[in-house]
């Protein structure tokens, strides 16, 4: 199954997803940061099974994304970890009691996050949330399942097993003779808003997504991203405290995140909810420089609130 730009059976380039828009190239659309919460011994968490939490400090973690996005005018959404779909539940139902930023349903378990999907559809509280992800490893019961669902959106990781080039992911989404694509398996779900997650698998492999990304929005046209977390929260280098302090790590890990921007990212999976702190001010003003800088080419902010008009 070849998909061409302009062909894409139905994705859409630019869509909302609640208060959250995002796509585009040149930073017109401002970059979407995602922040996990409730992830594997995150602080907070009492209980990963039941979803017990420390909801006052929950409250300030997702209080402070809700202001920097305000103030620096970026969007985010929250990615919520769970290792039950009770726990999920849980999580979901309080998170939608602070803000009205999209969610994503994250589990290692397919199952476990399709029970959460399920019951969120039975309550009526699917608006705004994300499955994430269709991927590789995704089951025929998974996707049987999702097209039953009104799921508004879905990551789709780009994984290619086969292949660590530039064009892997692509590759990967496309399909061949011999392997069905992604976007044919997520066609059958019914879903057209999709958010394609390009793997960083470590510190080398940054410098790779960014030719990816060139490569899948020439060919499709769809919002791209990854998650430069994966990296610099494994980097053997980077833990060593004798080689770089909490302030340096800090640094590089907002440094890494704004390189992403400026190569194309429509979002960027930054990690643990706390390193919103550096990572929101260093990708606001890649944005705004990065459409700034396109002004001659007729492009010009999408919003009003462009991280544009507050940092420049």
């Amino acid at each position: 199954m070849v998909l061409l730009k302009g062909q894409v059976n139905g994705f859409q380039s630019v869509y909302q997803i609640g208060n959250v828009r995002i796509g585009g190239n040149d930073s017109q659309i401002p970059s979407v940061l995602i922040g996990s919460i409730f992830y594997m011994r995150h602080k907070i968490v009492k209980n990963d099974q039941t979803g017990e939490f420390d909801e006052l400090e929950a409250a300030k973690l997702i209080h402070n994304c809700v202001n920097l996005s305000g103030k620096l005018g970026i969007g985010f959404m929250l990615d919520v970890v769970g290792t039950t779909h009770k726990a999920l539940i849980n999580y979901v139902k309080f998170i939608k009691k602070i803000t009205d930023a999209p969610v994503l349903i994250n589990s290692t378990l397919p199952e476990t996050r399709i029970a959460a999907v399920k019951e969120l559809a039975e309550v009526g509280m699917l608006d705004n949330i994300v499955y994430n992800s269709i991927n590789t490893f995704s089951t025929e019961e998974e996707i049987k399942v999702l097209a039953k669902l009104p799921v508004e959106a879905a990551v789709v990781q780009a994984y290619n097993p086969k292949s660590k080039k530039p064009d892997g992911p692509l590759k990967a989404l496309l399909g061949n003779d011999k392997m069905e694509g992604l976007l044919a398996v997520v066609s059958k779900c019914g879903i057209d808003k999709i958010m394609v997650d390009i793997p960083t698998l470590d510190m080398s492999s940054v410098g790779l997504i960014g030719h990816s990304v060139k490569i899948i929005k020439e060919k499709l046209d769809v919002p791209v991203g990854t998650a430069p977390s994966n990296a610099t929260y494994t980097s053997a280098w980077l833990k060593d405290r004798s080689n770089v302090s909490i302030e340096q790590f800090r640094a590089v890990d907002a440094t890494v995140n704004a390189y992403l921007v400026a190569k194309g990212c429509n979002f960027l999976f930054f990690g643990p909810i706390e390193g919103a702190n550096w990572v929101f001010p260093a990708c606001a003003m890649v944005d705004a420089v990065n459409v700034y800088g396109s002004r001659y080419l007729g492009v010009s902010p999408d919003t009003e609130s462009h991280p544009m008009f507050v940092v420049l």
